[in-house]
């Protein structure tokens, strides 16, 4: 009977033995720290916990005085692996206060932190977060960025203004945004004073913004450009499917047929005698200019493309295409310019022609 009695008063004691109890005048606030079991994992977790616990009850003498603080923060680590260094720091605690040193004074917390962070902290951690931030790679947003390069640093316990640090800040960045930085007239590379790591990130951050907004201005651009040659950029998606291509090839492109068939039901219909003079003279059956095929005639491809945007043999060219063909029938005029003047053949009416094909709006007024 005896023996049951003691156990249970065992039980009663093992239960109570982080309870920490106050007088009602002086009752501490807010959540208290989960019991820490000497989980390294879990230290850092731990440490935060009871100093925001601390920050709560900052007026309290049980957390204003370093001794009883550092009583409290013992009574809520329990376990196998801590009774030894539970018992190791209160004898500790004991001499430093029976040797002369105040119970308010600072150092001795500072020193208990100290001793529980070398006999708790995860090693392997500092490795895998320094291998994480050197795979760390600037993807989208640039805040989420630099918020996750921070906590690794401090993880895996290295200085944030370091040589080494830097150097993995500009390898982790994209190419393009540390370029920028590199010419910005604020940078200096042989300056006396390098950049400390809150300057670099002030500095992406600021290029990051610029870069925003030159994309901001193009796309605006790009959709003026649209309107004025009434294009609808969004033309050529996945409902408009491109026609099946012949299954004979023209003589130019390795096959048997004549070029002729590359201008069928838009082209003149040549006679066999002039098909004859213009393969000899390695002429166009479309345009009759010499040095190209039909399949390639920029006059051609110009004439193709009606003035809504869309050509009618090829329903599903997409708005930047059909923006380029535009300029095909200037392109064309300035050959035949340009050839013509060359051989001495060119005159005013030839100029003036070229300039009848050249666009009559004024795409940037």
């Amino acid at each position: 009977m005896a023996e049951q009695t003691n156990a249970g008063d065992a039980a009663v004691a093992a239960s109570n033995i982080n309870v920490i109890t106050h007088n009602s005048n002086g009752a501490l606030k807010g959540n208290p720290p989960f019991i820490f079991d000497g989980n390294c994992q879990l230290s850092k977790k731990f440490l935060l916990s009871f100093q925001l616990w601390r920050m709560i009850n900052k007026n309290n003498n049980t957390m204003k005085w370093p001794y009883s603080r550092i009583i409290a923060a013992l009574s809520y680590m329990d376990g196998p692996k801590l009774d030894s260094w539970k018992e190791e720091q209160t004898i500790h605690l004991n001499n430093e206060v029976g040797s002369g040193t105040l119970e308010t004074d600072e150092s001795l917390w500072d020193d208990w932190m100290e001793a529980f962070l070398v006999a708790f902290t995860n090693t392997n951690r500092r490795a895998e977060a320094y291998k994480e931030l050197c795979s760390l790679k600037h993807r989208e947003s640039l805040n989420s960025f630099f918020a996750n390069f921070k906590c690794l640093v401090k993880d895996a316990d290295i200085k944030l203004d370091d040589h080494g640090t830097i150097e993995i800040l500009k390898n982790n960045l994209k190419g393009a945004l540390v370029q920028a930085i590199i010419r910005s007239p604020n940078y200096n590379p042989t300056s006396d004073n390098p950049w400390k790591f809150k300057e670099w990130e002030k500095e992406a951050c600021n290029q990051h913004i610029k870069w925003q907004t030159t994309e901001q201005y193009n796309s605006n651009r790009r959709k003026a450009l649209y309107q004025v040659f009434g294009i609808n950029p969004n033309c050529g998606s996945s409902d408009h499917r491109r026609p099946a291509r012949p299954s004979h090839r023209t003589t130019s492109q390795g096959g048997y047929h004549m070029d002729v068939d590359a201008t069928s039901g838009r082209g003149t219909q040549h006679s066999e005698a002039k098909k004859q003079e213009l393969m000899k003279n390695n002429q166009c059956f479309y345009c009759e200019i010499p040095g190209h095929r039909a399949k390639d005639c920029c006059k051609k491809a110009a004439d193709h493309c009606p003035s809504n945007g869309r050509r009618a043999d090829n329903p599903g060219k997409s708005g930047p295409s059909l923006l380029r063909s535009k300029g095909l029938k200037v392109r064309h005029a300035q050959v035949v310019l340009r050839r013509k003047w060359s051989q001495g053949t060119g005159t005013l009416s030839d100029v003036g022609s070229a300039l009848e094909s050249l666009p009559k709006t004024n795409v940037f007024g």
